[in-house]
């Protein structure tokens, strides 16, 4: 084997082993609540079909449209296979394919294999806290690869890109249907750029050319066409054109419900340094002297204000702010590692053996600290009642009961079958998806005391620490269980 491929054998591992390292590091390792409905909605697919009904609360005829029922098929098994050892594997590996294409990507533009893998393990740090066992993290590796194609579709004409666009538009509305309308809008960019392209030539306009580059698309015809199929990929779903309205109904109830889910919230800007970060970032860029694509600036525009219109849009701020401004500012960059390799006549290969070493016992050792039962439904942290869950199904006609619980709860009860009065399937309690009433805005707007009355609840699940909590106590409720002085079971007293 020649020296040359020897050498680049050892640098693609050290990389490699690095951001393997970053993610490991990084990721969170909790489990996510919205796993629990998850897993019982698959449970509830293969029992019912895509029946698009709700078989998870305490409510009759409420509609379900199951979000993202493939996911939730393909997370199912996984779970059933290794529980949370095994979720947090898939996890961790969709991360770490992620991020080996984000490095793959800047790497092609900046031919620099240091400053590629210093802005993938940045944007790793950024990103580890969104990386839980719910559907986004599949859909950022997703929106990646659409991202990437189209980006290659543009520049190359090639038909390739063109099919793996509109194979993955597919997969995204069946794994994340509300997420899927991001795709079409990712087309918007080039489609405005060769627009503007068309208007500065046929009247000669020299408008900012010396900061803005406008890219000529290989092949017009082949991209078009492309961009008209995306549209229509929607319906190669159980949804049909549903993601086209979907996204406005939301925005819609913003003040009603959406403003009290911490995710929904809209950013305020001196809470997210990393944001702020990024727009300097952003304004550095502006400030220099290199040529910035027209398409490109159109992402970065767009991603600031859908990145601070909703919280839980940030990583897509993260993700192509980091990557569009490092491939735009170190597009021709001179500095070459090997270069001081050879200033200092060391030797490469000892050296990156060494690293390689070094980084397998660090990694081994994160691996071998890491106790994977302390993440699962325990009580602190925030973790899941188990053991109240254990009592209802053990003790009581759970499944002629009703029962109140609060939004954080309810999902790890849908799981273990108890009917819920609220879950984080938000969309369920509203009457403009379920056809039927306003539970959602009930459980935010109306006073605990009235809610008791309206619902006429058997029992009540609640934790020490809450108004309702106080209530109940102040009013001689009977406390039937509590789980380590944090989740209390009432009785309903006029039950």
């Amino acid at each position: 084997m020649k020296k040359k491929n020897i050498n680049e054998i050892l640098n693609n591992i050290i990389i490699y082993i690095t951001i393997l390292i970053f993610n490991f590091s990084y990721i969170t390792k909790i489990l996510d609540s919205d796993l629990f409905f998850d897993l019982r909605s698959a449970k509830d697919i293969l029992t019912y079909g895509l029946d698009f009904k709700d078989h998870m609360s305490m409510f009759d005829g409420l509609k379900y449209l199951y979000h993202h029922w493939l996911y939730d098929l393909i997370i199912y098994p996984i779970f059933n296979l290794g529980s949370y050892p095994l979720v947090f594997l898939f996890v961790l590996t969709i991360f770490f394919i992620f991020s080996i294409v984000v490095y793959n990507f800047i790497n092609s533009h900046v031919k620099n294999k240091l400053i590629s893998t210093m802005a993938t393990c940045f944007l790793i740090t950024f990103l580890g806290l969104y990386n839980l066992p719910r559907v986004q993290s599949i859909s950022y590796l997703l929106m990646l690869l659409q991202f990437v194609s189209i980006y290659k579709l543009y520049e190359t004409g090639k038909i390739k890109y063109s099919i793996f666009s509109i194979i993955l538009s597919i997969i995204l509305v069946n794994i994340h249907f509300p997420l899927w309308i991001l795709v079409p809008v990712f087309y918007l960019p080039y489609i405005a750029q060769m627009v503007i392209g068309y208007i500065k030539k046929k009247y000669k306009l020299k408008i900012f050319d010396s900061k803005i580059e406008i890219v000529k698309c290989k092949n017009t015809k082949v991209f078009i066409i492309t961009a008209i199929i995306i549209l229509f990929t929607c319906l190669v779903s159980p949804y049909g054109f549903l993601p086209y309205v979907f996204g406005f109904k939301v925005n819609s109830l913003y003040g009603d419900v959406y403003s009290n889910i911490g995710e929904m919230h809209r950013v305020v800007l001196y809470k997210y340094p990393k944001v702020i970060f990024c727009f300097g970032y952003f304004i550095l860029l502006l400030l220099t002297k290199k040529k910035i694509k027209l398409s490109n600036l159109f992402y970065l525009l767009g991603l600031a204000y859908f990145g601070i219109m909703v919280a839980r849009n940030i990583p897509y701020l993260y993700t192509y702010y980091i990557i569009i401004i490092t491939i735009t500012l170190f597009a021709d960059s001179k500095f070459k590692i090997k270069d001081y390799f050879k200033k200092f006549h060391i030797n490469k290969e000892v050296i990156k053996i060494t690293c390689i070493v070094l980084e397998i016992i660090f990694l081994s050792m994160n691996v071998m600290a890491l106790d994977l039962k302390n993440y699962q439904y325990g009580i602190q942290d925030g973790g899941e009642p188990e053991g109240l869950a254990n009592y209802i199904v053990d003790n009581l006609d759970y499944k002629n009961l009703k029962f109140y619980n609060d939004f954080n709860v309810g999902s790890y009860l849908a799981y273990r079958e108890i009917p819920t009065f609220v879950d984080s399937r938000i969309e369920v309690y509203l009457k403009i998806f379920n056809g039927k009433e306003d539970i959602m805005f009930d459980y935010y707007n109306m006073e605990f005391p009235d809610i008791l009355d309206k619902y006429k609840f058997d029992y009540i699940i609640t934790t020490g620490n809450s108004a309702s909590y106080k209530y109940l106590t102040e009013n001689k409720y009977e406390e039937v269980y509590s789980e380590l002085n944090y989740y209390r079971l009432f009785k309903n007293k006029e039950a």
